[in-house]
């Protein structure tokens, strides 16, 4: 709806309408669906997030493999110093082993020198260099033995061991001499300390490597343990965040898939709705955005289902109205149709008055209420003139100029709410009064740039937002009602210039009959004239005076002939359009045409052709057709003797007759000069003639043709024609077998074979 000249004077003229209970409900209800909607999207952006699920899990499981990893390093760590450490320490148990090797070699040799200096043996450096060697490798041993120390106990033993071996070697020392007893028990006292010191410093690196191989095996099982604890904890992790990110996130999708795949199925929007309280954040969300597209989706369906109802609507009144030949009951059927489908309390039309005419103030142009609509119980409308019937147009100085400015601008004038309209003025107080007006809607009627009407709707129920489709179907309702008007005024001047048709065609025939019969008189007198002149009556009549009133003559039958084709077309014209009562045989029928051809032509005139019937006499026997024998001969003798007349002299015009089922044919044809192909269908009517008959000059009135077609109709059958110039016509008469001579074994026909080179023809 534009803004126009019409709309800015009333909204100059009225006050701006103000919000209604009406539409303060619906506001408050859009008001409540928009908080729902905002602590919905509240709760959604405070729910736990994707991200934050998935780092939390990822998270933790981090942390488990990472300490799995450390636990792991951790054991190859403290595993491979425990393995280093009994390395050392076996190396240690060797080297000292070693060390008391030696010693004890040492030691040996030493026994070995007193057992001899027992008995008396003189080899003495043998023994001495035994002990000599030993001795001088012992540095190497002990040096050995003191690289692996680690620790000071091992240190505090392998000094003691070290010095009671000085001692030891002190005592042993063959420079010295050789010892006795109790020396050689001295120095078996001091190698006795010797070992015992080696064997304490070997015990505690066999009980500290047996430590180290526990410390591993602890640690190695430890950290195994560890690991697989840790790997189950991981795996725990992960099969319980999995089973909570399906709860949370997956079970809510596939939730939200089948409220898709529902409302992509066709089902209610409204009906089918997402859970925006379950799953994350992001899900929530998705789930309210699901929400809204359905309601919107709704929304729009429901706005194209009511628009495709209105549009459907608007066809149906349209072609009601439409199909109305009468003003009134167009004017009747719209308001009706209007008031009931749209709900209204009111309809009514109000049409344009002539120019002049003028009803009072601000009512001018516009006339009484022409038909209306009101819904039950509501009376119907009764004031025609101000008041009531004023409607809102009152409230401009020229309601003419109003409505044409109206419809000019392709403009509708709609009130949602009416109370702000009150005591604006005294109409349209009354106005409002008497039609318990809350909403107006205001269409004017017309087609083209000229209005016709206005078309009112009320609607009495309260405030009324007019949508764009409720709009656009009243315009349309509007539109077609104009052509409607327009239509009706058509039709009735059609009906008009139909009568007035009608009586000039009968005054046409009356005058025709008139002349007719008036002209019949003189025609034969001056006959009854002619045959006494050419009888002598009145004195001997000359050759050339024989010739002139033969001339006269002819001339005069062939006035009388037209004549009486005129008169029996006024008939004819003017008869029922039933079948004419009567039977008639064919064989009669035929014989009689042959018979006046033969005598000579009707009109006086004889052409060039010779009829002969093909059909052998037996088989027109018992054939009988509905009809009037004299109409029907008429009608074949004018068949037949055009097709004698066009023919050249000498040739054969054949007359076969064909029996079918339920009718019988008769066929005419001549090989004359035949009819362009572009008249063959003008020759029937008045007058006409074929162009090349005209051309030649052949006598004839062109009302032969027009005569047998409607004499053949009258007694409900027909004339076909079938013609090529140059090669002849054929012509076809069908008629109506009486039920005394159908024979339903019959269903071809029975005509006799034809001549070679014998065409088909007349003109």
């Amino acid at each position: 709806m534009r803004d126009s000249g019409a709309r800015e004077h009333l909204a100059r003229l009225l006050p701006q309408p103000t919000p209604q209970p009406g539409a303060l409900r619906s506001a408050a209800a859009a008001h409540g669906r928009t908080r729902r909607r905002t602590d919905e999207r509240a709760a959604a952006a405070a729910a736990t997030s994707v991200g934050a699920r998935l780092t939390r899990v990822l998270g933790g499981v981090l942390a488990l493999l990472l300490l799995v990893g450390l636990s792991g390093a951790g054991g190859l760590l403290v595993t491979g110093s425990s393995r280093a450490r009994e390395t050392q320490l076996r190396g240690l148990e060797a080297a000292n082993a070693g060390l008391q090797l030696t010693l004890t070699d040492a030691d040996t040799a030493v026994r070995d020198q007193h057992d001899r200096h027992d008995r008396h043996d003189t080899d003495r450096p043998r023994g001495t260099t035994t002990w000599t060697a030993a001795v001088a490798a012992l540095p190497a041993r002990r040096a050995r033995v003191d690289a692996l120390l680690t620790d000071p106990l091992q240190r505090s033993l392998f000094a003691e061991q070290s010095r009671l071996i000085d001692s030891w070697i002190a005592l042993t020392d063959p420079d010295r001499g050789a010892a006795d007893t109790a020396g050689a028990a001295a120095q078996a006292a001091a190698f006795a300390e010797v070992r015992d010191a080696n064997e304490r410093l070997d015990a505690l690196v066999r009980h500290q490597r047996h430590d180290a191989t526990t410390t591993e095996n602890r640690v190695r099982y430890g950290a195994l343990a560890f690991t697989v604890l840790t790997m189950a904890a991981a795996l725990a992790v992960a099969v319980g965040a999995g089973r909570r990110t399906r709860c949370a996130l997956v079970e809510p999708l596939r939730a939200l898939v089948e409220v898709l795949d529902a409302q992509h199925g066709g089902r209610d929007g409204a009906q089918v709705q997402a859970d925006p309280t379950r799953g994350p954040a992001e899900v929530r969300a998705v789930a309210l955005a699901v929400n809204d597209l359905a309601r919107e989706n709704d929304l729009l369906l429901e706005a194209a289902g009511q628009s495709a109802r209105l549009h459907r609507l608007a066809g149906d009144i349209g072609r009601e109205v439409r199909d109305q030949l009468v003003a009134q009951d167009a004017l009747q059927v719209a308001v009706t149709r209007l008031g009931e489908e749209l709900g209204l309390a009111r309809v009514w039309v109000r049409m344009l008055q002539p120019p002049g005419v003028q009803l009072s103030g601000h009512d001018a142009g516009l006339g009484p209420v022409a038909r209306e609509w009101a819904a039950s119980p509501l009376a119907p409308l009764t004031g025609a003139g101000a008041g009531v019937a004023a409607d809102v147009s009152a409230a401009f100085d020229d309601s003419r100029a109003w409505l044409g400015q109206l419809h000019a601008s392709g403009d509708v004038y709609a009130v949602p709410d009416t109370r702000p309209l009150t005591g604006r003025s005294p109409g349209l107080d009354a106005f409002l009064r008497g039609c318990d007006a809350r909403a107006l809607l205001l269409v004017p009627i017309g087609v083209g740039d000229s209005p016709h009407g206005l078309l009112t709707l009320v609607d009495a129920a309260g405030p009324r937002e007019w949508t764009v489709q409720e709009v656009e179907l009243v315009r349309s309702v509007a539109v077609d009602l104009a052509r409607a008007l327009v239509l009706a005024g058509l039709y009735r001047a059609q009906e008009r210039l139909l009568g007035e048709l009608r009586d000039v065609e009968s005054v046409k025939s009356d005058l025709l009959a008139t002349v007719s019969h008036e002209l019949r008189t003189p025609l034969t007198s001056i006959s009854g004239y002619l045959e006494l002149l050419r009888d002598g009556a009145v004195g001997e009549v000359g050759e050339d005076v024989a010739a002139v009133l033969g001339i006269v003559e002819r001339n005069t039958e062939r006035l009388r002939a037209l004549i009486e084709d005129l008169l029996l077309l006024s008939r004819v014209e003017s008869a029922p359009t039933v079948a004419v009562p009567g039977e008639t045989t064919v064989a009669d029928l035929v014989t009689g045409v042959l018979a006046a051809v033969g005598s000579g032509s009707p009109a006086g005139h004889r052409g060039g052709g010779t009829v002969r019937c093909t059909t052998p006499p037996d088989e027109l026997t018992g054939l009988r057709v509905h009809g009037d024998r004299d109409h029907l001969h008429r009608a074949l003798l004018a068949v037949v003797d055009n097709a004698v007349k066009f023919s050249p002299a000498g040739s054969l015009v054949r007359l076969r007759v064909e029996r079918h089922l339920r009718n019988v044919r008769i066929v005419v044809q001549d090989n004359g000069m035949g009819i362009p192909s572009t008249e063959v269908g003008a020759v029937f009517g008045r007058f006409a003639r074929a162009s090349n008959a005209a051309l030649l000059q052949v006598p004839g009135t062109g009302l032969g043709l027009t005569i047998a077609r409607d004499l053949v109709r009258l007694h409900g059958g027909g004339i076909d024609l079938d013609s090529e110039e140059g090669q002849g016509t054929t012509a076809t008469l069908t008629l109506t077998l009486t039920d005394t001579s159908i024979d339903t074994s019959m269903d071809t026909s029975t005509d006799t074979p034809e001549d070679p080179g014998v065409g088909g023809a007349r003109a």
